[in-house]
């Protein structure tokens, strides 16, 4: 039994980071999506009569203003008369609320004030009214024989909505070599959840009932969405009003910057030069004020990529998942760069990572991205017939994100079926007329950085002539 309690114990030492992320990771903003009826190389400028007049009363959730989320953490439920169990189980709640508490920017209320609730509906309810909590975490610990059985949910309090809830069954025997997969397990779940139900109640809520963090929550749902061409500038509108609200807020700024680059690689923009210049000064800076953000480091890796700097884009990756080693989306972006810049080697640490992420939260909200990052890994190791079907898998999630169709393309062509390939490039120009196939080879030229790291991912389309590499260097490279 001691060791069973040494089991638990180390289990919530592992989760410790993890939760750390998911709490301190719901202000993320995330990735992105297009207006195509705007394209000025900018957002459109917000609607000044929707947010100047006076906010009504708010009746919705109250968090949506701050910086932070409260999370209400209940004693663990022992379905068993064993004494010991009693331990496990509050042992479990216990554990998290310490790991927790110094967090910043997160409420988590204590052991004292939390255990007085049981773990039903009226236990959540009240907790979360009293306490002022927007989540409860709750679970239960039963054990038979020599098996636990362990069941962990995650509740929403102002909609009273469970949304997340896993259950593990484990030999005691077992425990340590499983503990480090159910830890993962929980974290990347919950945070996939939070991050959803965030960035959905920020979306249904008038752009003048949020403060600036608000509207980064609101910025991101656009990534939840279908990607689109109007959905873009409609999150950039969101987060230049944001920095209208606080100049210095550092996420947004990188969040921006981000969906510039997005622009970029989409072709929306009317002077490409301006905006990768935009995008340039705006990460800079938000990398200046916070230099140690999660959410400022993964923008930048996303915005450093798209300008052809990837020793950047990795430093600032893999420094973002040494502070946070469970942050999911930046282990996808780490991923991406590396299938795009590091050959075989990188594709292979690519797959490893995004086969992680899968198995950690197989229903996270980025999961139709990850596919196509393992698509480009795939290009780069020459599994083509591998990397369309991670395409298909990406396009079933998110069917407007464009570039499955040049990847899908090129495999056609590599394969002997131009007439396929041709089909698949009209596709694409039906979601988006304004990236074209030699656009394409611009945008990855630029991104590999290489013609010779590029030919696993353009070769086919170049050999076919839907594609001409020009003489000259590749335009719109930022200074």
């Amino acid at each position: 039994m001691l060791s069973a309690i040494a089991a638990i114990v180390a289990l919530l030492g592992m989760a410790y980071a993890m939760l750390m992320f998911v709490l301190s990771s719901v202000s993320r903003t995330a990735d992105k999506s297009l207006d195509k009826r705007k394209i000025q190389g900018h957002s459109p400028a917000p609607d000044a009569s929707a947010v100047s007049r006076p906010a009504p009363t708010v009746t919705a959730r109250q968090h949506i203003h701050d910086d932070h989320v409260s999370l209400a953490v209940l004693r663990f439920e022992p379905l068993s008369n064993v004494e010991e169990d009693k331990y496990l189980a509050s042992g479990i709640a216990s554990e998290v609320i310490a790991m927790v508490a110094p967090v910043p920017d997160i409420r988590v209320s204590s052991r004292n004030t939390s255990f007085g609730w049981d773990t039903g509906k009226a236990g959540i309810e009240a907790a979360g009214e009293q306490l002022n909590a927007d989540f409860v975490l709750s679970g239960s610990l039963q054990r038979a024989g020599n098996r636990i059985h362990v069941i962990a949910r995650l509740t929403d309090v102002h909609s009273f909505t469970e949304v997340w809830t896993q259950t593990y069954d484990r030999e005691l025997e077992d425990l340590f070599a499983v503990q480090h997969n159910i830890a993962q397990s929980i974290v990347g779940a919950m945070l996939a959840e939070v991050i959803r139900a965030e960035a959905l109640l920020a979306n249904k809520m008038p752009v003048h009932q949020l403060d600036a963090w608000g509207l980064v929550q609101k910025a991101y749902h656009f990534w939840l969405t279908t990607f689109t061409v109007e959905a873009i500038f409609k999150a950039a509108q969101y987060l230049r009003r944001a920095l209208e609200i606080d100049p210095d807020y550092a996420a947004a700024r990188s969040a921006l910057a981000m969906l510039l680059a997005q622009q970029m690689t989409a072709r929306i923009c009317e002077d490409y030069d301006a905006v990768a210049k935009e995008a340039a000064v705006m990460i800079a800076e938000a990398y200046r004020l916070a230099p140690n953000d999660i959410d400022v480091l993964e923008n930048a890796g996303v915005v450093w990529q798209n300008l052809g700097e990837s020793e950047r884009s990795i430093r600032a990756l893999r420094h973002g998942i040494e502070l946070a080693p469970l942050n999911l989306i930046s282990r996808g972006y780490l991923a991406l760069v590396l299938a795009f810049t590091r050959g075989g080697e990188g594709a292979r640490e690519a797959q490893e990572l995004i086969a992680e992420n899968f198995a950690i939260a197989p229903k996270h909200p980025a999961a139709a991205y990850w596919h196509w990052f393992n698509a480009v890994a795939a290009q780069a190791l020459g599994r083509y017939d591998e990397s369309m079907g991670h395409c298909e898998k990406s396009l079933q999630g998110q069917p407007g994100w464009i570039h499955n169709y040049f990847f899908m393309a090129n495999a056609y062509c590599l394969k002997g079926d131009v007439d396929r390939a041709r089909e698949v490039l009209a596709n694409a120009a039906q979601i988006n007329p304004m990236l074209t196939p030699q656009l394409h080879l611009e945008n990855v030229d630029r991104i590999t950085g290489s013609p010779a790291l590029s030919e696993a991912f353009v070769g086919g389309l170049l050999d076919k002539n839907l594609v001409v590499r020009s003489a000259g260097p590749v335009a719109g490279l930022a200074s």
